[in-house]
Formats: structure tokens, C-alpha cells, sequence
């Protein structure tokens, strides 16, 4: 059965149980989401970001991937099944020049981004207050001096209503490297599945 939300195109998404699990837990706690590629880790995340765009009226969700290739087939994700217009959905890179991004920033309603570049904004004072739901692709980056440990750091500061995914296929099995990622990314809940 495809699921019906005001934000989700119809006909578009039909989840899984072990989907429906982690968004239901994912959608009220800061939660690591590890799936093995292909068992829809980005589909989960933009099924919460519908939920928080919903929740949280005129709010914004921002969604990190380590490279600009990465967050523009993100971008494409979030179009094929969000119900918002094309200029609300913008991938915010290194590219994206510099007097446009203030704009681009008040206007669009979910941000695809890499992370030195929203590292680089939020020290000209980008405004994070308004951003309910902001994503870690690729989050076992989240280590050392990497910008995600920043990134979430200063989120957790300044927005109104805060949560935080992480999305990855490959795990540390190394306990000390999983409680750093997840002391960086203020994690509270770990959803595995095989």
C-alpha cells in the first residue's frame, strides 16, 4: 500500500516494516540509521524530513553528503517524492556562488549541501534556528576534525526544534570509533538492519 502524506507525491513510496520501524523511531530521536546500499536509507531520511517539513510549518530540513555529485542524487530523491515545487528543493555547494546563497538559503525549504560548505556559511552566521531536521549521509565521517561534528554541534545550539539522522552502510565495528560518531552527532537511538 503507497503511503499518504500531503508532502509525499502519490503513488510514489511503498515502505518496507523495517522502514516503517526506524522512521518511527528516527522521527522523535536523534538516530544512526545503518543499512547495507540499496535498502533505503535516503528513502527513510526524506520520509522524515516530509514529517518535519509537516510538523514544523515554514520550517526547513538540511541534508549533508560528503561530495557535490552525492547531494545532487539526493536532490533528485527529495523531487521524485516530495510534493514541493523545483526551486524548493536546492543543492548548496562550493559551486553555488556566494551572492546567491542567502537567497537560495530564505527560499528553499530543503537544502542538499556538502559539508565544508555549510561549515564555511555558519561562520558568516548562516541561520540554523529554523532547520527541524538535518541529515549525515555518510555518517561514519562524523570523526576527528571532519565538519560534521561541527556542524551538529552548532545545530544542537541554535535550532528551535532540533533532530538529527545519520545515515550509513558501513559501520565501524570498533566500539570506541561508533560512541565518537556518536557523541559527535548527539545520537540517541542506533537502528541496525541486515
Amino acid at each position: 500500500m503507497f503511503l499518504t502524506h500531503s508532502l509525499i507525491k502519490p503513488d510514489t513510496v511503498e515502505l518496507r516494516k523495517y522502514q516503517e520501524a526506524i522512521i518511527a523511531t528516527s522521527a522523535n530521536k536523534n538516530t544512526i540509521v545503518v543499512l547495507p546500499t540499496g535498502l533505503g536509507k535516503t528513502l527513510i531520511a526524506v520520509i522524515v524530513a516530509a514529517h518535519r517539513l509537516d510538523k514544523f510549518n515554514g520550517s526547513k530540513v538540511l541534508f549533508l553528503a560528503p561530495t557535490k555529485p552525492l547531494a545532487v542524487q539526493h536532490a533528485e530523491t527529495f523531487r521524485q517524492i516530495l510534493n514541493l515545487k523545483d526551486d524548493e528543493i536546492c543543492v548548496f555547494t562550493s559551486a553555488t556562488p556566494t551572492n546567491k546563497r542567502n537567497d537560495l538559503w530564505e527560499k528553499s525549504r530543503v537544502i542538499l549541501a556538502t559539508p565544508q560548505t555549510i561549515d564555511n556559511e555558519i561562520m558568516k552566521n548562516l541561520d540554523l534556528s529554523n532547520v527541524s531536521f538535518l541529515v549525515f549521509d555518510e555518517a561514519h565521517r562524523a570523526v576527528g576534525n571532519y565538519a560534521y561534528g561541527f556542524i551538529a554541534g552548532e545545530y544542537m545550539k541554535k535550532a528551535k526544534h532540533p533532530l538529527i539522522m545519520g545515515l550509513s552502510a558501513s559501520p565501524s565495528s570498533d566500539i570506541e570509533k561508533i560512541s565518537e560518531i556518536s557523541k559527535n552527532l548527539f545520537i540517541q537511538s542506533v537502528e541496525i538492519s541486515t
